[in-house]
């Protein structure tokens, strides 16, 4: 008889690595924010003889189930440890830190132009004190690691005392800043990685997000006139993610934006997420 998997749906995952090597425990308003979106991905990921488990779940409760998390960070594995579940090969935390941290991406190449990662603060501000490129309205900064949105601010010429603060908060482990597109559709692509290096791709999505840009849900699509674009990029970050020694599920998240002469554009890795995502069963079936 299946007796089913145990789940740890840690969507904090990414502000857990971020703090590696430092004491971490979610805060009540990360802990508010997860619990809509893990009873969505819950109902979806999560097969019949399933079982959840958070803080609350008695020692034990998982004795002989397999253990999976959203993404195997050390809080999700001591969870499902203490629960008693089987834990099968995962990849270390020093690789899932990597992978999910924007420098990995930024070192596959920029597709915005003058998009930069940096860790240096006159960089930062000197790119931030000038005009964007034109087509774009002002200056979008990313944190190295955060979760639906949070870690990001839009910023423009002239950079003020509190984007300055922000920055600078940020530069231990580096920041994004790429110009911030007019954005018409949000794409991904999603798909799991064998240890061997092999992959499969499941099929392009659309997806919903609200102003902050936070996941509200993912839909498949047909005919995407970049679906090659698309798919060819994802090939070539699962072939980063094998290099880098992830394996695993994983998603690409991408975008079409207007140019200055209004044309559209397709930028074709806006975030890599090398663990599942909210829309991954949409995308790719089951886990």
């Amino acid at each position: 008889m299946d007796t089913g998997a145990a789940w740890v749906l840690n969507l904090d995952a990414d502000l857990e690595l971020g703090a590696l090597g430092r004491p971490y425990a979610p805060t009540a308003s990360v802990l508010a924010a997860m619990r809509g979106w893990r009873a969505v991905l819950a109902e979806r990921l999560l097969g019949p003889w399933d079982v959840l488990l958070d803080e609350s779940s008695p020692p034990g409760s998982a004795t002989g189930r397999v253990g999976r998390a959203f993404c195997m960070t050390p809080r999700a594995r001591a969870l499902l440890e203490r629960a008693g579940a089987r834990i099968g090969p995962h990849p270390s935390v020093e690789v899932l830190a990597r992978v999910n941290g924007r420098a990995f991406s930024a070192e596959l190449g920029q597709t915005l132009p003058e998009a930069t990662f940096t860790r240096d603060e006159a960089e930062a501000r000197a790119l931030l004190g000038r005009p964007p490129p034109p087509g774009f309205r002002a200056w979008r900064v990313k944190r190295a690691f955060g979760m639906a949105a949070r870690g990001q601010r839009v910023m423009a010429p002239p950079l003020s005392e509190d984007d300055a603060r922000f920055v600078r908060a940020s530069l231990d482990l580096g920041v994004q800043i790429e110009p911030q597109a007019e954005i018409v559709t949000e794409h991904a692509l999603h798909g799991k990685l064998e240890p061997d290096g092999t992959s499969t791709l499941g099929h392009a999505v659309v997806q919903r997000t609200d102003t902050r840009g936070a996941w509200i849900s993912s839909e498949r699509v047909t005919g995407f006139v970049f679906a090659e674009a698309l798919e060819a990029e994802a090939r070539r970050v699962g072939l980063a993610l094998h290099a880098a020694g992830y394996f695993g599920p994983f998603g690409l998240d991408a975008f079409t934006y207007r140019t200055s002469s209004g044309e559209l554009a397709f930028n074709p890795r806006s975030e890599i997420n090398a663990r599942y995502s909210m829309g991954f069963v949409v995308g790719f079936g089951g886990a």
